[in-house]
């Protein structure tokens, strides 16, 4: 499985770990971490997904697969191949006699999403914290401080904040655990910025915050940390709970 390359350990001449690499992943990293082989289909693929984050597709609205191939400048082949996996991803479904439809946004959807990544990032939080933190830490806070600026629930706010605790879950040095961070994290980021529901109510994270906390903690105590910060920005955490729901009706 190929490495994250701006995390990837090199020695230098002296044989020191060169720790000039940037701890905040990239597009290029993304990409590759998902993709294992760079063909026409996985090209299609994150031109399509850059196109859900962003706002060009958007939920209800019908996926042309001749259009979006000649907009992508592809015969529909590799878009066709793409729509599988987009399907699979939660992007899209297939519904009778209406066809390929991008897909409705549900309570259940997202909640269900953003459990997942807070189950996956809470496991990571167990493994990097404290000295991964601490020797990362002057390029964490900077980060922090830019999505701590950025306006809340912004397009760019939401981007940033994966990439900022997609960082932090690879610093835990298990790329299936980034990898399904990821996957998790942009349906999630797709379904939060079109969920009427959750911009009810505004909640702001502090970043700077979580990284001089995450520095300082063992194990049990930064599942904790991390587990507070998701919950805390998240209030569909507590509007929508389908065990207490469900406990509550009985």
């Amino acid at each position: 499985m190929k490495e994250i390359r701006s995390i990837k350990k090199e020695k230098n001449a002296n044989g020191k770990t060169d720790r000039n690499k940037s701890v905040i992943i990239t597009d290029d990293d993304i990409y590759y971490l998902l993709n294992n082989k760079n063909s026409l289909t996985k090209i299609v693929y994150e031109r399509l997904i850059s196109m859900f984050l962003n706002n060009e597709l958007i939920p209800g609205q019908i996926f042309n697969r001749q259009q979006l191939a000649d907009n992508l400048g592809v015969s529909v082949a590799p878009v066709l191949e793409a729509m599988v996996q987009l399907e699979n991803d939660g992007f899209i479904e297939s519904i009778p006699r209406k066809g390929t439809l991008v897909r409705s946004i549900r309570d259940q959807d997202i909640y269900e999403r953003l459990y997942l990544r807070g189950a996956l990032e809470c496991a990571a939080a167990r493994l990097y914290t404290g000295l991964p933190i601490q020797q990362n830490k002057e390029e964490l806070l900077a980060y922090a401080e830019k999505i701590d600026g950025d306006e809340l629930y912004s397009i760019a706010q939401m981007k940033n904040e994966v990439i900022f605790h997609a960082s932090l879950v690879n610093l835990a040095g298990i790329s299936i655990l980034t990898r399904e961070f990821l996957r998790a994290s942009r349906i999630g980021m797709f379904s939060l910025a079109n969920s009427a529901n959750f911009f009810k109510e505004k909640k702001f994270q502090n970043h700077k915050e979580l990284i001089i906390n995450l520095s300082r903690a063992e194990p049990d105590d930064a599942e904790k940390i991390i587990r507070k910060h998701i919950w805390s920005g998240n209030p569909m955490f507590s509007q929508y709970n389908p065990v207490k729901n469900n406990s509550a009706e009985k």
